[in-house]
């Protein structure tokens, strides 16, 4: 008989920032439906915020992490700065602080960049992996088999 195991097929969100420099690693709690709310309710205000900063060519709605850093050549200065730090906070309240925002603001742009990315796939739009389901694949015959 099918059986749920809450604990088979999720792996823990373990990271691990010391290759990039960063004497940090750590776990992430899995983090509540509020918290997750929270996190797009913030990423939204803040992308609208840097909209009206200068942010320019990027369609805020649905642009991934790589595509918004891309776009950030558009905000300069202090606005850069700020978009920057409040991102890291976002994220950091998402992780429950693990890792804090002083150790996001550590990692270099592209190495940030791949992180929250990582995060936003496995914590705000998980889907099955490779291997995720049991079914089975049979091969049909093509066409021109006849």
């Amino acid at each position: 008989m099918p059986a749920f195991d809450a604990g088979e097929g999720l792996e823990a969100l373990d990271w691990d920032f010391t290759g990039a420099g960063v004497q940090a690693s750590g776990c992430i709690p899995e983090p509540s439906d509020k918290k997750i709310g929270a996190f797009l309710d913030g990423t939204a205000k803040l992308y609208e915020a840097a909209q009206k900063a200068g942010l320019t060519g990027v369609d805020t709605e649905n642009a991934t992490p790589e595509q918004m850093v891309a776009a950030l050549g558009s905000l300069t200065g202090q606005a850069f700065e700020k978009f920057m730090a409040d991102t890291a906070g976002l994220f950091a309240a998402l992780c429950s602080n693990q890792p804090s925002k002083v150790q996001l603001l550590e990692l270099p742009l592209r190495v940030r960049a791949r992180f929250y990315e990582w995060v936003q796939r496995e914590v705000v739009s998980p889907e099955a992996g490779p291997g995720g389901g049991n079914a089975v694949v049979r091969a049909l015959p093509s066409a021109a088999a006849g």
